[in-house]
């Protein structure tokens, strides 16, 4: 007789999960490191920040973000794949994005 197989468990098990930016779902040692280089280092600060001024940290820091980390942000702020976020959500996040790039466009081209 078959062995019925273990349940699959949620990415996020550990307790420090919330606030560890490694053990948050989206991000991966990459997408840490570069949060860490930028100075954030952790979740709780992503959430005070919010995900569009974390990625304008990010690009200030010279990391080549685009609006895909800014959903993979407000995913692990939520709990859900960036790819699942409700698409009212990703409109939002995109239409920030764009704002903020064009903002600190100007921002360097007034230099």
């Amino acid at each position: 007789m078959a062995k019925k197989p273990e349940p699959i468990r949620p990415f996020r098990e550990k307790p420090d999960a919330r606030h560890s930016l490694q053990a948050s779902l989206n991000l991966g040692p990459k997408s840490a490191g570069w949060l860490i280089g930028a100075g954030i280092h952790s979740l709780d600060q992503v959430r005070k920040l919010g995900p569009i001024e974390a990625c304008r940290r990010l690009r200030a820091a010279g990391y080549p973000v685009s609006v895909v980390m800014a959903y993979a942000l407000e995913g692990a702020l939520t709990g859900c794949h960036w790819n699942e976020i409700p698409g009212e959500a990703k409109e939002f996040l995109r239409i920030e994005f764009t704002r903020m790039k064009n903002t600190s466009k100007s921002r360097k081209s007034h230099r």
